[in-house]
């Protein structure tokens, strides 16, 4: 499911957020969590919705989904069971009619208020798709099974009729005639059905595939193919293996669960998402669904049919966005609730393996003088070169978060003794020491006051050990005069509520 997430809005960043919004393609909306009331809407959503902007900023999202309240929240819950990233609802239009949607939705700060940033895509003919598939499929399972019963009795009859041959010549005869016949046009008709299922499935994109489970065999249609740039041909023989030798690994183990649970009946289709290698070299996400339709008499599968359809698009654009929400977009560097999911992370591990770990807490010495000295465009570049500086004081293993202003965190997992977390803090402030220049050429000078706490010497929560960590920066700054870092002394009542009064 959805994590909930922030994603820092300033000015410059929100024009830019406004733009993208306004003018891209895919329907979006900007909904206000508590309520549901709809404060936003791009070009496209009006225009998929059949209301103008100004008509859908005056709605509730109640009144564009169809479904109850109950439906809604078992939606939620189905959405929560399945691991999937999105709910799947039915939304009116303007002219009456319902469209099965896709709503993707991400909590972002925007402005400085909390809403629901929603991408809503229209899946109803994909839908209407995925039940053509089973349809066909089982249309044409029955007439298949339908003639073969048919030609079993003809042959019963047949026998029947050879006894009396030359009585009933003229009889079976005509007999052999009509089973000819009907079997002809039981194969005219299965043709047709095919004929027209290939038709739907070119005229959605949809790539298709049929798995023998025992052989391993898997029978493909040319969009499959062309999904990783592929002619059919190119790929053929296609198998379990082709699939997983192209699959991601990082996806693979994923995928092969959900199929399994498929396999043991604990869930009635396959659905997942997952990267497969394109023929130009590139990742191509892809959404899989299928179904087993063939069991044996021992009840293992024996034939599963599905789809492959191409969301590169649709992913890139959400894993760009979660991005933002977990990115200082000044530095670059992790934000603050970044951090504290990091530093939970971290506690949840070391108290499950009684392992150790350190936050530090970085303020910066003399960086007011120089936003006052230079101007504010001089100290976004400090604290962007200073974030380097720092980054490159670290292990790659290692967390550094900017937590706002001139105030960084840094998380240190598996560090055992605070002489660890002493050296680490002494190489930070070494690199800060370093002169920097700020308008063209020159120079400008900071250091850093840095305080360390360590799970779980000095705090069981991650509110303790930040507290702790903020009192022995605060004591580094002012009792030792800054540039230096003091580990943190729970005796000491110096902590962040009372710095602003001194």
């Amino acid at each position: 499911m959805l994590v909930p997430v922030v994603i820092a809005t300033p000015q410059s960043y929100a024009d830019s957020f406004d733009q993208m919004f306004e003018k891209h393609a895919l329907v979006m909306l900007l909904i206000t969590p508590e309520t549901g009331q709809i404060i936003a809407a791009n070009s496209a959503a009006s225009q998929f919705y059949g209301y103008s902007r100004q008509t859908l900023t005056q709605m509730n999202i109640a009144e564009l989904n169809n479904l109850p309240r109950e439906a809604v929240a078992e939606e939620r819950k189905l959405a929560n069971l399945e691991n999937r990233n999105y709910f799947v609802f039915r939304h009116k239009l303007a002219d009456g009619s319902a469209r099965t949607v896709k709503v993707s939705s991400v909590p972002i700060s925007y402005r400085g208020e909390n809403h629901l940033f929603s991408i809503i895509t229209d899946i109803s003919d994909f839908r209407a798709t995925q039940e053509s598939l089973w349809h066909y499929q089982n249309r044409l399972e029955q007439m298949v099974e339908q003639q073969t019963k048919q030609l079993d009795q003809q042959k019963d009859h047949q026998l029947v009729i050879t006894s009396l041959i030359i009585v009933f010549l003229g009889v079976v005869l005509t007999a052999m005639w009509l089973v000819l016949r009907k079997k002809h046009r039981t194969e005219y008709e299965l043709q047709l059905e095919r004929k027209r299922l290939d038709e739907i499935i070119r005229g959605t994109n949809v790539g298709t595939w049929e798995w023998h489970i025992p052989s391993g065999q898997v029978v493909i249609n040319d969009h499959w193919a062309g999904i990783l740039g592929y002619s059919k041909t190119e790929v053929q023989p296609v198998t379990f293996e082709t699939w997983k030798q192209r699959c991601h690994s990082d996806d693979f183990i994923r995928a092969q669960h959900r199929i399994q649970s498929a396999f043991d009946g604990k869930t009635p289709d396959y659905e997942c998402e997952f990267r497969m290698l394109h023929k130009e070299g590139f990742w191509v996400w892809i959404l899989a669904k299928g179904k087993v339709m063939e069991w044996d008499r021992e009840n293992s599968p024996v034939r599963m049919v599905g789809t492959h359809q191409n969301i590169n698009e649709t992913k890139r654009l959400y894993l760009q966005f979660e991005h933002m929400a977990h990115t200082d977009t000044l530095t670059g560097a992790l934000n603050r609730m970044a951090f504290k999911q990091r530093a939970d992370a971290a506690l949840n591990h070391a108290r499950q393996h009684g392992a150790h770990f350190t936050l530090l807490f970085i303020d910066l010495d003399g960086f007011k003088t120089i936003n006052d000295t230079y101007g504010h465009d001089a100290g976004d570049s400090v604290l962007i070169e200073t974030t380097k500086r720092m980054s490159h004081s670290i292990r790659t293993s290692d967390t550094l978060a900017r937590l706002g202003g001139d105030e960084f965190a840094v998380l240190l997992e598996y560090t055992s003794h605070p002489d660890d977390a002493g050296r680490v803090a002494k190489k930070i402030i070494d690199s800060l020491n370093a002169p920097f220049t700020v308008n063209d050429n020159q120079q400008a000078t900071l250091s850093a006051s840095i305080g360390i706490a360590c799970y779980p010497d000095h705090g069981e929560s991650v509110e303790a050990l930040l507290n702790c960590s903020d009192a022995a920066m605060y004591y580094a700054k002012k009792s030792l005069k800054g540039g230096t870092y003091a580990l943190c002394d729970p005796t000491r009542n110096t902590t962040a509520s009372n710095r602003s009064t001194n």
